[in-house]
């Protein structure tokens, strides 16, 4: 599960800042288990936003090809608006929030749907690096590369959150904080 999750709950703090609350649900499929695998690789894992927000992160790790299929999807519903990411990079659906009108009288506006094209996921890497090589040559300061360091650190104490929630029954867990964004990272804050 470590291995899987740091993309998703990457994108899911691009898109919607820090992830405050965890609250997961993991286990093995059927055909894992009957073959002797005990690989937890499906994960329905619910998130609160430090800005408000709600969603949840379904990962089957490629093991269900139905549904919303391979590897990962999220849905996440704001004050903004609710949005979908299909299968990791196949598709992605936004539902602007509702305005005006009061309750059963809004009007909404037609959901935007992009389809990028890309099917695989591989297909990514390159994009992705190409980025982070991008921003060193150009001297983007360490603080605003993409794929940080602190991007990274964030992805891990989600998926530690998941973790420690699943071994506590579906806990809902608070990830530890990040450390300050400047100063000394050796002094420890008082």
């Amino acid at each position: 599960m470590k291995a899987f999750l740091s993309h998703p709950f990457s994108v899911m703090r691009y898109l919607c800042g820090d992830i405050t609350h965890v609250q997961a649900f993991l286990d093995t499929p059927g055909f894992r288990k009957a073959g002797g695998d005990v690989t937890l690789s499906t994960a329905s894992i619910h998130v609160r936003f430090s800005g408000g927000g709600v969603g949840y992160l379904l990962s089957q790790r490629g093991d269900a090809p139905y549904g919303l299929g391979g590897w990962w999807s999220i849905e996440v519903a704001g004050t903004r608006g609710t949005f979908c990411i299909e299968n990791c990079i196949e598709k992605l659906s936004y539902w602007k929030a509702p305005r005006g009108g009061g309750p059963g009288q809004a009007e909404v506006d037609a959901d935007e749907v992009t389809a990028t094209g890309t099917v695989d996921f591989n297909q990514t890497f390159v994009h992705r690096i190409n980025a982070f090589i991008e921003d060193v040559a150009n001297g983007v300061h360490p603080d605003h590369v993409r794929a940080s360091g602190r991007d990274a650190l964030a992805a891990l104490e989600y998926t530690f959150a998941v973790i420690e929630s699943h071994e506590t029954g579906g806990a809902l867990v608070r990830p530890h904080p990040l450390p300050p964004l400047h100063g000394d990272p050796l002094a420890m804050p008082d």
